[in-house]
C-alpha cells in the first residue's frame, strides 16, 4: 500500500491524510527514510522518457517493504525539506534567497549594427532592408543561399543563462551554448571552404558538401568537415579544447602546422593542449557532451567541480564551493536545467552530501560545514 500512496504523493494527488500516513512510514526507521531518500532523487532528478521512468519506477517500488504504517505522530518537521522535491518542472520552489534570473538578451551583430533577438518571432533584414532569416523563438533561420561576392561575417553573443540554434544559408545546424560567440557568413561562397569561428560551446551538424569543406576555426586549430555531427568545446577559461564525433568523420590540426593532426572517429573524442601541442584521443559515451543541446547535464560519477561551472553558465551565477566533502561526492544522474531552478538541484545534491548554501547577488556561497 505505502508504495502506491508514495506513487500519488510524487504525482500531486495524495490527499492530506495519504500525507500523513506517508511520513508515519519514513518516520518509522531510518531504512524507510533512506527508501524514500532514493525514490525521490530517482523520480525527481532524471528527466527520462515516460518508459524508462515506469521502469526505474517500478524496479525501486519492488524494494519498499510491505510494511503497515505505524501511529500517527507529528510529520511537520519533514515538510520543509520534502516538499522542495516534488518532481522538478511541477513545482517551484519560492523563497528568499531564490535564484535571480538572467535577463542578458542574445545579440546578432550583422554590418556594423547590432539586433537584439528579444522576440518570439521576426524578420531580421539587412540595411537595405531584405529579409535574410527569420527568427522563431530559440533559433534564427538563414534563407538557402550561395554567392559570388565578398564575404560577409555575421556574430551571435549568446549571454551565460541561455542557448540558441542558427540554421545557416548552406542548412548546417549549429547549437550554441551559454557564453558562446559564433562567427559565420550570412552566405558561403559558391566555390570555396565554408569557415566560421568559435569561442565557446556549440554542436553542429553540418550539411554535406564535398566541393566546399566545412572548418570551424578554434584559437590555434581548426575543425575540418565534410557532412558530420560534433560537439566544440573550447571556452576560453578551458586548459583545453576538446571535440566529440557523434557521427561522419572530422580532422582537427593545428593551424600553425597543419601537420600537426588528428583524424577523429565517431564516439571518440580529441583534446588539444596548447601547451604541449598535443592533440589526445580516446573513446567516450557522446551523451555526456552532446545532452545540453536538449537542456541536460549528464552526471556519471562525478565530482562537484567538474559540473558546477556547468551549472554556472547555465543558470549565470557564480558558484563558491567552500565544502571538501562535497568535492570528494561522485554524482551521477541526469540534471535538466531547462526545466529546473537551480534552487532545485542544489536541494537534491544535498541529500547526498548535506551543505548549506546562501545566495548574494549572483554568487552561490556552499558553506564548510
Amino acid at each position: 500500500m505505502i508504495s502506491n500512496l508514495i506513487t500519488k504523493y510524487l504525482n500531486g494527488n495524495a490527499t492530506e491524510k495519504e500525507v500523513e500516513l506517508i511520513f508515519e512510514w519514513i518516520d518509522a526507521s531510518e531504512a524507510n527514510k533512506k527508501e524514500f531518500i532514493a525514490l525521490k532523487k530517482a523520480w525527481a532528478l532524471t528527466e527520462v522518457s515516460n518508459t524508462d521512468k515506469d521502469l526505474a519506477w517500478k524496479a525501486l517500488q519492488n524494494k519498499i517493504p510491505k510494511a503497515k504504517p505505524t501511529k500517527y505522530k507529528v510529520w511537520i518537521k519533514y515538510a520543509a525539506v520534502l516538499v522542495l522535491f516534488i518532481a522538478i518542472g511541477r513545482l517551484v520552489w519560492i523563497n528568499t534567497n531564490q535564484t535571480p534570473e538572467p535577463n542578458n538578451t542574445i545579440v546578432l551583430e550583422i554590418e556594423g549594427s547590432s539586433i537584439k533577438l528579444d522576440s518570439l518571432i521576426q524578420h531580421v533584414t539587412d540595411q537595405s532592408g531584405e529579409v535574410i532569416a527569420e527568427q522563431n523563438n530559440n533559433e534564427i533561420i538563414y534563407k538557402t543561399s550561395k554567392t559570388s561576392a565578398p564575404i560577409e561575417y555575421h556574430t551571435l553573443n549568446i549571454p551565460l543563462g541561455k542557448t540558441f540554434k542558427v540554421t545557416l544559408s548552406d542548412g548546417t545546424k549549429v547549437y550554441l551554448n551559454s557564453g558562446t560567440t559564433f562567427k559565420y557568413p550570412k552566405q558561403f561562397s559558391n566555390n570555396s571552404n565554408r569557415l566560421v569561428y568559435l569561442t565557446g560551446e556549440a554542436f553542429f551538424e553540418v550539411k554535406e558538401d564535398k566541393a566546399n569543406p566545412f572548418i570551424v576555426n578554434i584559437n590555434d586549430i581548426a575543425v575540418k568537415v565534410l557532412g558530420t555531427k560534433f560537439n566544440v568545446n573550447a571556452y576560453p577559461e578551458n586548459s583545453t579544447t576538446s571535440c566529440v564525433l557523434v557521427e561522419g568523420s572530422v580532422q582537427v590540426y593545428n593551424l600553425n602546422n597543419s601537420n600537426n593532426n588528428a583524424l577523429i572517429t565517431p564516439n571518440h573524442k580529441a583534446t588539444w593542449n596548447p601547451a604541449s601541442k598535443v592533440f589526445n584521443l580516446k573513446q567516450v559515451n557522446t551523451h555526456l557532451y552532446t545532452a545540453w543541446i536538449h537542456g541536460e547535464i549528464i552526471l556519471d560519477s562525478a565530482h562537484f567541480s567538474s559540473f558546477s561551472k556547468k551549472l554556472e553558465r547555465s543558470f549565470n551565477v557564480k558558484i563558491i564551493n567552500n565544502n571538501s566533502l562535497l568535492e570528494a561526492q561522485e554524482f551521477s544522474g541526469t540534471i535538466n536545467f531547462k526545466t529546473s531552478s537551480l534552487a532545485d538541484i542544489l536541494d537534491l545534491l544535498k541529500f547526498d552530501t548535506y551543505f548549506d548554501y546562501s545566495i548574494e547577488d549572483n554568487q552561490i556561497i556552499i558553506s564548510n560545514n
